[in-house]
């Protein structure tokens, strides 16, 4: 399994993962200036609440004149006041730091999806469909997990440690000392795990992407069919539950390494009071009001440290998946994708040309012989076009460049003078073979393509492609939902619905990629003749196998070996008996 695309050429190195993800933060800066103030002040409230406690005792109770009650009641009412403070503060920058942890990963996951929009068909055909999703959903879900949990973590955990540790020195240096001693042996370890962390992290993101895939694959109609076929079945459960047995173990390493973290945490947590005591004990003027509020300091010093030790391993976690993001965020889109020269707003007549056109393929293995060769056509404005070959000879490649989902790699494609290189909405629609259908109504999926598109208008162009009455004989007519990838429909009822979504984006050039092939003869012959007579004036370019019966065409372009064999008149190279064209009509129609 390949993590990263082969067919996606790179940026320059990126700068480091941390670098980065602090970079994300970067527009919410002025919102994190006022989260450190916040949690400064949660900080600071917390560490008076021991020296209130000092005064009580070396004061208020066991003062040189006795208890004085007077002074014990305004330090309950300012321990009080505190407290409440302590919440108001707290609630206030759980707030504010949720807002821009949720802000960062939205603009995140939203990058990463607009970023995948822009990469040219090749990186769809060479990634598995499981592999994406879980690079947006998986990865992106535990980035949310660590940046919503731990960015309150992080600052709160610096800050409140920094001032329990000042309020302790500003108590007692020495016991100070012995309360942080063992501090630097517990970052140590931290570090240590933390790298191992980021490792299993690594692999855990990339098994359950292959989870994904799986499930993607085997889990579908078509999947699920052909196991079944094939008896298939208990192997391919075999192969998820070995997948998931490894990510279960891949799980349970990374919990004993996150908890050995923890786990020296705890140790200094027992150890580091008795060091105190002892300190104390060795030490002369140390006063029991400082004794205690001593021990509250260190209650308050392992709660920000323990918090900073959760961070880490949750962060080091999450590093691999910030890492799998990143490593998307740096593909480039290749130029097939990149904007060209667009057509005005105004649809023209549609004319197109094609000057030596050659198109290969990325990929390893697809460079021996080039899908398209010097390819050189001229397509009249208005005119219907019939693109005919065997297979593997390029006629769904130059559909693909004729619509501007590929760009060639030599020469150029033109509609009405202006260069093709990406999919101009309104000027090229494009049917192919294999129409996809998302899980929804049928007018839904017809309205894909004109949003704005009436219910007469709906009609109208299932109509032509002799579907309305099939639609409305569901129960719901053309509400009825079509199912996943249009699986409640058959194969010709979900073309003739893309046909007629086709039609509703009257398009000045309209390309038929194999777009009725799973039509019986008779219907496909119905439907072509209505759609060329709607199309009237307009271009249209069929690509088929089944063309024998097809006479309403002004021309023939016929395709072998990524090279035109064959251009002109239909008639005219019917009359050349010797011809690839006329031999294949005989062939299919049985003529002499």
């Amino acid at each position: 399994m390949h993590d990263r695309p082969l067919s996606a050429s790179e940026e320059p190195p990126a700068p480091g993962t941390w670098r980065r993800v602090a970079r994300l933060f970067m527009p919410h800066r002025l919102a994190i200036c006022f989260v450190v103030l916040l949690v400064a002040a949660y900080s600071a409230l917390n560490a008076a609440v021991p020296l209130l406690t000092q005064l009580v005792f070396d004061r208020a109770l066991f003062g040189a004149g006795g208890p004085d009650l007077p002074l014990l009641a305004l330090i309950a009412g300012l321990a009080a006041a505190t407290a409440c403070a302590v919440g108001v503060v707290d609630l206030g920058q759980t707030w504010v730091s949720a807002r821009v942890a949720q802000r960062v990963v939205h603009a995140l996951r939203v990058e990463l999806f607009g970023r995948l929009q822009r990469m040219p068909l090749a990186f769809f055909a060479a990634t598995r469909g499981g592999e994406i999703q879980s690079r947006l959903a998986n990865d992106t879900a535990q980035i949310e997990h660590a940046v919503k949990d731990t960015l309150p973590s992080t600052l709160s955990g610096v800050i409140g440690f920094v001032v329990a540790a000042g309020a302790m020195v500003m108590l007692s240096p020495l016991l100070a000392g012995a309360a942080l001693i063992l501090t630097p042996i517990v970052v140590w370890v931290a570090s240590r795990s933390g790298r191992a962390l980021k490792n299993l992290s690594e692999v855990s993101q990339r098994s359950r992407a292959e989870l994904s895939s799986i499930v993607a694959e085997r889990l579908c109609l078509g999947g699920v069919i052909l196991a079944r076929v094939h008896g298939r079945g208990a192997e391919e459960a075999t192969r998820f539950g070995a997948e998931s047995e490894r990510l279960a173990r891949l799980g349970v390493r990374s919990g004993l390494v996150a908890q050995g973290v923890l786990s020296a945490g705890h140790v200094f947590f027992v150890l580091t009071p008795y060091l105190v005591f002892v300190a104390a004990g060795l030490t002369d003027g140390i006063t029991p009001g400082t004794l205690v509020a001593f021990t509250v300091l260190q209650a308050r010093l392992y709660q920000p440290l323990w918090q900073l030790l959760h961070v880490s391993t949750e962060f080091r976690s999450a590093q691999g998946a910030f890492e799998r993001v990143f490593d998307y965020l740096d593909l480039k889109p290749e130029p097939e994708s990149e904007p060209g020269p667009r057509p005005g707003p105004a649809p023209g007549p549609g004319a197109l040309t094609v000057r030596g056109a050659t198109f290969r393929y990325a990929g390893a293995g697809r460079q021996d012989r080039p899908a398209l060769s010097g390819v050189s056509l001229a397509i009249p404005a208005g005119s219907t076009t019939l693109v005919v070959g065997p297979s593997g000879s390029g006629k769904t490649t130059l559909g693909h460049l004729l619509a501007g989902l590929h760009a060639p790699t030599e020469g150029s494609v033109r509609i009405d003078g202006a260069e093709v290189g990406q999919p101009s909405p309104g000027r090229v629609c494009i049917a192919t073979q294999e129409p996809f259908l998302f899980q929804g109504s049928v007018a839904d999926n017809l309205r894909y393509a004109a949003s704005d598109a009436s219910l007469d208008d709906l009609v109208r162009a299932c109509r032509i492609t002799r579907i309305h009455e099939r639609i409305t004989a569901l129960p719901d007519g053309y509400d009825s939902l079509v199912g996943e990838r249009g699986a409640l429909l058959s194969g010709g009822e979900r073309q003739r619905v893309a046909l007629a979504r086709a039609l509703l984006a009257d398009a000045s050039v309209l390309v038929l990629d194999e777009a009725t092939s799973a039509l019986d003869p008779l219907t496909e012959l119905e439907v072509v003749e209505a759609i060329l007579a709607e199309r009237a004036g307009r271009t249209t370019v069929m690509i088929t196998h089944r063309f024998g019966v097809f006479e309403s065409f002004d021309t023939v372009v016929a395709l072998d070996g990524g090279r035109v064999a064959e251009h002109g008149a239909r008639l005219d190279l019917l009359g050349d008996r010797h011809g690839w064209y006329a031999r294949m009509v005989r062939a299919q129609t049985g003529a002499a």
